[in-house]
C-alpha cells in the first residue's frame, strides 16, 4: 500500500493513537462540555453512554461476527505503521466512536461541530493510512457511529426537555398556576 509519506506518518499515527496526549485531550473536551453548566453535564453523560454503546457494539458484537482480517494480514506488501495486528478489522472502532461523538458535540457545543467533524474525519482517514483498516471498515464505522450518535443526540434532547419541565415544576409553589412561573 503506497499511501505513506515520511512527513505524514507521525501525524497520522498521532490521530490514530495520541499516546500521552489522550488524557489531556479527554480532559479538555470534558471542560468544554462543562462550560455549558447543567446542559453540558447532561451532554457529557449522554456522550459517555453513547460512546460506551458504540465501542461495545462495534468491538464486541460486530467484529466477532464478521471476523474480517486487517489489510496487514491479507496483503503481503503492506507496511502497517503499528505492525501487523491480528485482531479483526470490521468495523473500525475508532471511526465508529468518533463519528458517534459528532452529533452530540453538535447539539451541546454547536460552535465546535466543524472542528469535531474534521477531527473525526482525520481519525477515520488515519485508520486507513496507518494500514489497520480497509476503506469499507471505516465507512461502516462512520455509518454505525453516526446512527448511534443520532440516537444519543435524540436521547440528549429528550432528557434536556424532560429535565427542564421537571425543574420548572419544582419551582412552582403549591396552589399556583404553571403560567405564573417567570
Amino acid at each position: 500500500m503506497g499511501l505513506h509519506h515520511p512527513a505524514l506518518d507521525p501525524v497520522m499515527m498521532f490521530f490514530t493513537d495520541p499516546g500521552p496526549w489522550k488524557i489531556p485531550i479527554f480532559a479538555f473536551i470534558g471542560i468544554l462540555f462543562l462550560t455549558q453548566r447543567a446542559r453540558g453535564v447532561l451532554g457529557l453523560v449522554v456522550l459517555a453512554l453513547t460512546l460506551t454503546v458504540s465501542d461495545q457494539v462495534s468491538a464486541k458484537v460486530i467484529k466477532p461476527i464478521v471476523k474480517r482480517p486487517r489489510p496487514s494480514v491479507v496483503l503481503a506488501d503492506s507496511r502497517p505503521l503499528f505492525g501487523v495486528r491480528r485482531s479483526y478489522a470490521f468495523p473500525s472502532v475508532h471511526a465508529t466512536n468518533f463519528s458517534a461523538a459528532v452529533p452530540i458535540v453538535a447539539v451541546v457545543l454547536p460552535a465546535s461541530v466543524i472542528p469535531a467533524a474534521v477531527l473525526a474525519g482525520l481519525v477515520c482517514f488515519s485508520r486507513i493510512y496507518v494500514g489497520d483498516h480497509w476503506p469499507s471498515d471505516v465507512l461502516a464505522g462512520i455509518l454505525l457511529g453516526l446512527s448511534l450518535g443520532m440516537l444519543g443526540r435524540k436521547a440528549f434532547l429528550r432528557l434536556e426537555r424532560n429535565t427542564l419541565r421537571w425543574v420548572k415544576r419544582q419551582r412552582i409553589p403549591a396552589g399556583e398556576e404553571p403560567s405564573a412561573v417567570p
